[in-house]
């Protein structure tokens, strides 16, 4: 008989395990499709506010008292936002619906882990009283060994929750400024980019183009070579935009799977350093990356390549990542100079390394950098 109970006690076990992998799946699906939607919400503002300003124009400059009449570049800028505005509520709607979704399936996983936990206690008492009747053990020591079987079952919960949340409220506060202050100097790089590097180049291009129409009957020759000159500087200018998308990951793939987005990765970065041997190795990953951890690897791998390039003068890299111990771990190896010893409070706050630490803070990993015959960086992380 106590085998029955063993063989219901480990089924209980399995069923307690899946259903804890599915609620953390789900739950990391639920905190995208917050996240999504929190960047389509502060888009909504700021073209909301955008098509006011621009309604505000457009109703002044209709006024029968004003002689100004609306632009048409106006209007179109104005009716561009409200498609814009249509798109960006259609994926608010959908993702508050996801959430919705997902938040009712949770509770439902939620109340399955319950009842098993209930079940598996219960079958407990079951084995309890299966001995007390046949081993004769008396009814204090039942009582005992059932409070004994709750109380385990509460630690192992507590252990669980506190492993999830055993973090300093200071610790955190510091590494969410950190991020927050990135954020807002990534937001204020992109968008003087775009202003000084961008827009000005577009608007000088289009002066030069309105005189070229002015001349080019009367100066054929000085057309030409202005043409030329825009050509180039519309060039420069796509170069421009490729740096900046690149620096914002437009490139990643997820579609791709993670041992094929590696491989490009690399043949495109030894096209780019062909001085510069670059050695990478996937290992055999049982799991699938979710997005923010594909995303997560590539911003790693990013940020220490740069540092690879720009500082070690290194002749050979190895990246590789593998999976052990339901983690993953990405290393970087380079046989370069080496580190300088105040190579982490001589960085500023905004620098790759210091990415690289709130990186791994938002994974609940743990980074870890070496001087070692050249650099070698290890981040360790939860598969889920």
């Amino acid at each position: 008989m106590e085998q029955y109970f063993s063989t219901i006690n480990e089924s209980l076990e399995e069923m307690i395990s899946y259903f804890s992998k599915l609620y953390s799946e789900h739950d990391a699906l639920l905190k995208e499709y917050k996240a999504k939607l929190f960047e389509v919400n502060v888009k909504l503002d700021e073209l909301t506010r955008t098509q006011n300003v621009y309604s505000l124009n457009t109703d002044y400059r209709k006024n029968v008292f004003s002689p100004i009449e609306t632009g048409n570049e106006d209007s179109n800028k104005e009716a561009e936002i409200k498609k814009e505005i249509k798109s960006l509520k259609a994926k608010q709607n959908e993702y508050e619906y996801d959430i919705n979704e997902e938040t009712i399936y949770l509770k439902s996983i939620d109340k399955r882990i319950q009842k098993l936990s209930e079940s598996k206690i219960a079958v407990g008492k079951l084995n309890i009283e299966f001995d007390k009747t046949t081993a004769g053990v008396d009814e204090s020591e039942v009582e005992r060994r059932i409070e004994s079987e709750k109380e385990a079952v509460r630690r192992q919960l507590k252990k669980e929750y506190e492993s999830k949340n055993d973090i300093d409220k200071d610790d955190l506060h510091r590494h969410m400024d950190k991020i927050l202050m990135i954020n807002a100097f990534d937001n204020s790089y992109y968008t003087t980019v775009l202003d000084k590097r961008v827009k000005n180049t577009i608007s000088r291009n289009t002066i030069e183009l309105e005189d070229v129409i002015k001349s080019i009957d009367v100066d054929p020759g000085l057309s030409k070579r202005t043409i030329k000159e825009v050509v180039s500087s519309q060039n420069n200018l796509i170069s421009i935009v490729d740096d900046q998308l690149t620096r914002m990951d437009h490139s990643i793939d997820e579609k791709k799977g993670i041992r094929k987005a590696l491989s490009d990765w690399a043949f495109d970065k030894r096209e780019n350093y062909p001085d510069l041997s670059i050695e990478m190795n996937v290992g055999d990953l049982e799991h699938k990356p979710n997005y923010v951890r594909f995303y997560s690897i590539f911003r790693l791998i990013d940020i220490f390549f740069d540092n690879v390039v720009k500082h070690s003068n290194a002749s050979h890299v190895r990246i590789s990542l593998d999976e052990d111990d339901n983690k993953y771990k990405l290393r970087i190896k380079d046989d370069g100079i080496g580190l300088p010893d105040d190579y982490l409070s001589n960085n500023e706050w905004y620098s790759g390394i210091n990415r690289a630490k709130e990186i791994a803070f938002l994974l609940s990993g743990k980074l870890s950098i070496i001087d070692d015959n050249g650099t070698d960086v290890s981040v360790v992380f939860d598969i889920e």
